[in-house]
């Protein structure tokens, strides 16, 4: 099995990196001269930051708070001694390792919570979906965040097992490098904090290891902290960018505020005028929307901040630009294969009884899940937790060739 793991990993490697350097810039969202999406905008970051010191965004070549700085930092690298369109080709090639390396963490989580017959069913399913050759394409930060959630994960299980105070620094470190790409992992140690209370540590041995994880995150992100304080003169603890995405998704479908909306608020003549303004107005506007709807058309917002924004979450994959020969439609369908078999695996992990097994797999995916439901959702928003829905399906289709008598019993 390991042998098997270790050719699948390479595979993986190998024809991703195929992939990217056949199409390139196919992959692109946006164009570099017009720098009309992230990832030309990432582009454009990296080069600012390598020749005049300074992370920009949207702001010229002010400063900004509106991203953070792994994906600038990792392409300006590469920038240092290679061309423009080299050093892009050299991160995606970076990323094509990372998606191999997630392979490998894959099969140690699910082997850890699951078994090595799931674990070696997750990795294969893991290698032929088809949006991962997306993410090794994109200048994005989907595959940096995929692998360093997986590390994050490993790391609680390893601190779970070891409940040593080297283990939780492990943890504390991941965490804040997992901030530095996604900072919605901030108060993902509640998960730890659960386990810890279903696994009744005492007070004594909570209070030792929530010091140990804050200390050595917020160790790790203080150079952020300051360079924050000292470009913008206030502590910011990530980014100032989180009104636009939650104003979007304060918007049904993202379609128009609902009848009565302006009326009240007339100093928003229409929608574009929602978006008009900074983080702060955003914001503002955002909370006054949510407001109105559950007052106004408490049904409809009641399903939309409840299964609608979950629904697009999971219904369609992280996948826009499709590969020749792969078409988006045909993607669909695959992909709503996997998540629908990886929610059936999740239910069955519960009735057979392995519920507290897969906890510490569960509760980072629940949490990942709620914590985007108050902002706009959509594939690319889900794309890491379908690394956890894979291990699950993984589990679902063990399960039923067990049941067929094509297996044994699972280890």
């Amino acid at each position: 099995m390991r042998m098997f793991v270790w050719i699948l990993i390479a595979a993986v490697f190998l024809i991703h990196m195929t992939v990217v350097l056949w199409l390139g810039d196919h992959f692109l969202l946006g164009e570099y001269a017009k720098r009309n999406n992230d990832d030309v905008k990432y582009v454009y970051a990296a080069q600012v930051l390598l020749e005049h010191g300074t992370l920009v965004y949207n702001s010229g070549m002010y400063p900004t708070n509106f991203i953070m700085p792994v994906v600038p930092i990792l392409v300006s690298g590469f920038m240092t001694f290679l061309d423009h369109d080299a050093a892009v080709m050299g991160f995606r090639l970076l990323q094509c390792a990372m998606q191999a390396a997630s392979v490998y963490l894959i099969y140690v989580v699910a082997r850890e919570v699951l078994g090595r017959k799931t674990a070696v069913a997750a990795v294969i399913l893991d290698a032929l979906y088809v949006p991962n050759l997306f993410a090794s394409g994109a200048i994005l930060t989907e595959s940096t965040f995929k692998l360093l959630f997986l590390l994050l994960i490993s790391s609680f299980l390893y601190a779970l097992k070891r409940k040593t105070a080297g283990a939780y620094a492990f943890a504390g470190i991941m965490l804040g490098l997992s901030c530095y790409v996604k900072p919605q992992c901030a108060l993902i140690p509640v998960c730890l904090l659960i386990m810890w209370l279903i696994k009744r540590y005492s007070w004594i041995d909570i209070m030792k290891y929530t010091a140990i994880v804050g200390a050595c995150s917020m160790l790790l992100l203080t150079p952020w902290w300051i360079r924050n304080y000292v470009d913008f003169h206030e502590f910011i603890p990530f980014t100032k960018s989180t009104g636009n995405p939650m104003l979007l998704g304060a918007l049904i479908k993202r379609g128009a505020p609902p009848k009565g909306f302006f009326a009240e608020y007339p100093e928003y003549k229409d929608t574009e005028a929602l978006f008009a303004g900074n983080d702060t107005t955003q914001k503002l506007a955002a909370k006054r929307l949510i407001a109105y709807g559950f007052t106004h058309k408490p049904f409809d917002y009641a399903y939309w901040f409840t299964i609608g924004k979950s629904i697009q979450l999971f219904s369609s994959p992280f996948y826009s630009r499709p590969v020749p020969g792969l078409p988006r439609p045909a993607i669909n369908v695959v992909h709503i294969i996997y998540v629908l078999v990886g929610f059936i695996g999740i239910v069955l992990a519960g009735l057979r009884g392995r519920l507290m097994r897969v906890l510490p797999l569960l509760l980072p995916f629940f949490y990942y899940w709620f914590i985007h439901i108050p902002f706009i959702t959509f594939g690319r928003y889900g794309y890491p937790l379908m690394d956890i829905l894979t291990i699950f399906a993984a589990f679902a289709v063990v399960s039923l060739l067990e049941k067929r008598g094509k297996w044994q019993e699972q280890d």
